[in-house]
């Protein structure tokens, strides 16, 4: 679904052509009333109340869908209640903040200086040494930026569909800002940083749909999602109920240098009963009356991590000791 701005911006659109057009009937009838020949600047004819009228049924329509896709979207807004994706997905979204934002702060410097240093060469006494030295600096800063905006390239020479030599230039790596173009290509820091904001808050509406989407398909109707917790990782675990049995949730977190890697995969499957803790996990918790199977869905769902051991004593001891430090 569209974000709720752009559902806005689209009702404010509609909105104004209706006023339009409604004005424009007003016309067309004033110069009816004096039968085409008075009143009627625009050279209005019959045939245009029934076009015109045809037109704002058409932006009403257009209207009303736009409402009620907005109030759709209010109320799913209204529906993403559930504290630990709330905090999972907040945390996604600062990951990224924080990995963009010192990307923007290294691009808009870099960008500063060669701004600078064009205006030293601009400056220069064309001919003296200072245009020289100025002009050299100024180019090799430009060049260094563009590659690093658009990668960086050689001169190979290469075999043409008709076997002849030619010289063509070969991407060699990425540079380091391309994936900041979809941000800062227009604009001052202010404005990639609002940006990026908005694609993040729609993206983080869209992944908390989906996780829940993909639990109304295994549980139905969500009663209790109250076990699901952050762990010490950023991860989300635990148990969703529903009117249809009980899902686990796993998540597993990605890094990566732009918003299409930076990800993390949800993984949803339908759970037995006897794998669902029957009580609220605490420190205090007994978990020496748990067994292996128990300790190790409670693991889950608190997200601690344990290595395997073959010796089941020595296993349960590091899985306990896992549980709290997570807790």
């Amino acid at each position: 679904m569209a974000s709720r701005e752009f559902i806005e911006n689209r009702i404010a659109g509609k909105e104004q052509e209706l006023t339009k057009l409604n004005k424009k009937m007003e016309r067309i009838l004033k110069a009816q009333a004096g039968n085409w020949e008075t009143n009627n600047p625009y050279g209005y004819h019959e045939r245009d109340i029934k076009y015109t009228q045809k037109d704002i049924e058409a932006a009403e329509k257009a209207l009303n869908n736009y409402k009620a896709q907005l109030q759709a979207e209010i109320e799913k807004a209204a529906s993403r209640n559930v504290p630990a994706i709330l905090e999972f997905l907040e945390n996604w979204k600062n990951l990224v903040t924080q990995l963009y934002e010192e990307g923007f702060d290294s691009y808009y410097a870099d960008k500063a200086e060669v701004l600078r240093l064009n205006k030293v060469f601009a400056d220069a006494q064309y001919g003296t040494p200072e245009w020289t030295t100025s002009k050299e600096a100024f180019e090799q800063a430009s060049k260094e930026f563009r590659c690093k905006r658009y990668g960086y390239y050689e001169n190979h020479v290469v075999l043409n569909r008709w076997g002849k030599e030619v010289v063509e230039k070969v991407k060699i790596r990425d540079g380091e800002y391309e994936h900041l173009m979809p941000y800062t290509s227009s604009g001052e820091h202010k404005d990639a940083s609002a940006k990026l904001n908005r694609v993040l808050t729609e993206e983080a509406n869209r992944k908390y749909d989906f996780i829940i989407e993909r639990t109304n398909a295994i549980v139905g109707e969500i009663t209790d999602a109250s076990s699901l917790k952050v762990g010490a990782k950023g991860d989300l675990n635990g148990f969703i109920k529903g009117t249809k049995g009980t899902a686990k949730v796993q998540t597993i977190g990605a890094g990566g240098h732009n918003i299409q890697i930076f990800h993390f995969r949800t993984l949803i499957t339908p759970v037995k009963a006897k794998e669902e803790p029957k009580e609220d996990i605490t420190k205090e918790t007994n978990f020496a009356s748990k067994s292996l199977e128990e300790l190790e869905a409670i693991a889950d769902m608190v997200g601690a991590e344990c290595k395997h051991y073959d010796n089941d004593k020595i296993y349960r001891m590091h899985l306990v000791m896992a549980i709290k430090q997570a807790l």
